[in-house]
This record gives C-alpha cells, sequence and structure tokens, in this order.
C-alpha cells in the first residue's frame, strides 16, 4: 500500500509540473589571456529556433539588419542579458542587454539539447569535421576566413563602437575592450526554480513516507 501512495504522490508532482515557460535563462563563461566574462541570458524561447533557422544561426540585431550569410534578425529574442567582464587590461565590469547590439547564436540544422551543456554536446551527423556544439575535431576555434574551419554552431556577442563591452571575433570568441580573445567555455541552462521545488517537495514526501513505514 505504501509503495501505491509512493507511486501515486511521484506522479501527481509529475502531472503538476508547469509547461515550459516561454522565457529561458542561460548561464556561460567566456576566459582566456588572463580574462574571464560570466554572464546570463535570457532567451523568448517561442522564437528561437532550435534547429537553427537560415544558416544554422539565430541572429538578434538590435539595428533590425539582416545578413545573408548568418541569418535573419528575429526582434525580441532576447529579453535579458548581463555580462561581467574581470581580468582584462581595459573593458572591466558589469555590461547589460542596453551596451550590446547583436548575437549570433547557432544551434546548427540538427539542433541541440538545450538542457543540457552545449560545450562539446555531440552532433553526430554534421560532417566528419565537426562532430561536436563548438568547434568540431579541431579541439580550438578557427577563422571563419579559414577554408578548413571545423567549427560547429556558435555563439558571440556584439557591441557597437561606442560601447566598452566586449564584442565578437571568431566563432566562439569575444574580445575585451582592450583586445584580450575569450574563448566560450561553458553554456548552460538554468534550472527553473519551480523544477527545484516539485523535486524537493517530492523527496520530502516520499522521505516522510519512508519514516512512517518504518
Amino acid at each position: 500500500m505504501k509503495r501505491i501512495v509512493i507511486a501515486g504522490l511521484l506522479a501527481l508532482l509529475v502531472a503538476a509540473a508547469p509547461a515550459a515557460a516561454s522565457v529561458k535563462s542561460f548561464t556561460f563563461t567566456f576566459a582566456g589571456n588572463g580574462a574571464t566574462a560570466t554572464g546570463i541570458i535570457d532567451f523568448e524561447m517561442s522564437l528561437l529556433g532550435n534547429p537553427g533557422l537560415t544558416g544554422g544561426r539565430n541572429l538578434f540585431d538590435t539595428s533590425g539588419g539582416t545578413y545573408s550569410a548568418y541569418g535573419t534578425n528575429i526582434p525580441g529574442l532576447v529579453t535579458a542579458l548581463s555580462v561581467t567582464v574581470r581580468g582584462a587590461s581595459l573593458g572591466n565590469g558589469t555590461f547589460t542587454l542596453l551596451d550590446f547590439d547583436g548575437l549570433f547564436f547557432d544551434t546548427t540544422r540538427l539542433g541541440v539539447d538545450l538542457n543540457q551543456q552545449l560545450i562539446g554536446q555531440s552532433l553526430v551527423g554534421i560532417g566528419p569535421e565537426g562532430q561536436t556544439w563548438t568547434w568540431g575535431s579541431a579541439g580550438h576555434p578557427i577563422p571563419d576566413s579559414d577554408p578548413a574551419a571545423s567549427y560547429v554552431g556558435d555563439f558571440q556577442l556584439f557591441s557597437p563602437n561606442s560601447s566598452d563591452a566586449p564584442t565578437g571575433g571568431n566563432p566562439f570568441q569575444i574580445q575585451a575592450l582592450s583586445g584580450e580573445a575569450m574563448t566560450l567555455t561553458s553554456f548552460a541552462a538554468v534550472p527553473e526554480p519551480s523544477t527545484w521545488l516539485l523535486l524537493s517537495t517530492g523527496i520530502g514526501g516520499v522521505a516522510f513516507l519512508r519514516r512512517r513505514k518504518g
């Protein structure tokens, strides 16, 4: 009987779990040359293409511009952004969405699992040179101009010349105001508070029932 009650409780918790929120938060870290940039970004998930949209990328440009090589601007894609730069010669500090004017987020033509760490995520089927989300088999970012480029996907932030915020360079890289290149080392979703609440409630309920049984 106790097992039936426990199973029923867990089933109710699963059924009561809310649908995926329309806005999803991700944390990220860029690091290199003694500098780091850590941040959190919120995407409007109803607008985020996964698999990626034209060119495999999701493009956000506050100027409304479009780029045939990279995709079409998606107004409202990013709802919040905060980036903190440390260790750079120039350009340290915390920057918000107002300090940037665009970004690339390439989820690839096959799509990625947005609930898992994206760095190194397997993407079998892309091609012989690109088997993971980031820089494929080369193990490091390669400039777009290199014909042997093997990176798969992309995440870059771009800032206007008037801003001290870091800005994109090569795929998966941004540069501090003083020029230090930083490479993306982590990109992962933030667990939703409601998910943790349901889990803790469920675990507590199961533990309580087992104590009563004992």
